[in-house]
């Protein structure tokens, strides 16, 4: 090999790494957002909540883009209207998966937090949030209509447990 092999091939690396800086362009990986979570309309469509816990019940009505509701619980009932809409199920159990397990496990009683979405018009949303699942991650819900249990995220109720 001469002398000049190797600063030879640097200056070649060199010029090939300026040449893809330049050059170079980015596939087009973005891609548009679309909702997957539960709710089936959008939050703005939304024009009466009732969260019901038992017997203990809260009601709330839009008024033009306002909730009758101090600033904050209005703040959070757009939250958690948005991960009802956004955060799509970790996984849903089958109606089979479903009757191989006591329903005790699920937390899905009258006394679960229970979450009623009116929107202008059209059918209601309701969902009933249950227990944990085994990991802690997930709560499990039941939205009515569906077969089967959503596992979702935690934060998606507590954030509705916070609507005071």
């Amino acid at each position: 090999m001469t002398r000049w092999t190797w600063p030879a091939a640097a200056v070649l690396a060199f010029a090939f790494l300026v040449g893809l800086a330049l050059h170079g362009q980015r596939p087009d990986i973005l891609v548009d957002f679309k909702p997957a979570g539960v709710l089936p309309f959008g939050p703005e469509q939304a024009r009466e909540i009732e969260i019901a816990r038992g017997e203990d019940r809260k009601r709330f009505v839009r008024k033009g883009e306002r909730w009758d509701a101090p600033a904050e619980t209005g703040e959070r009932i757009e939250a958690g209207l948005r991960l009802l809409r956004n955060s799509a199920p970790m996984r849903v159990l089958s109606a089979e998966e479903i009757a191989r397990v006591p329903p005790s496990e699920y937390a899905l009683g009258p006394d679960s937090p229970r979450v009623t979405v009116r929107p202008v018009s059209g059918a209601a949303f309701v969902i009933v949030f249950g227990g944990r699942n085994p990991l802690g991650a997930a709560r499990y819900a039941k939205v009515e209509g569906e077969t089967g249990v959503a596992l979702l995220a935690t934060y998606v109720a507590e954030a509705w447990e916070q609507v005071r």
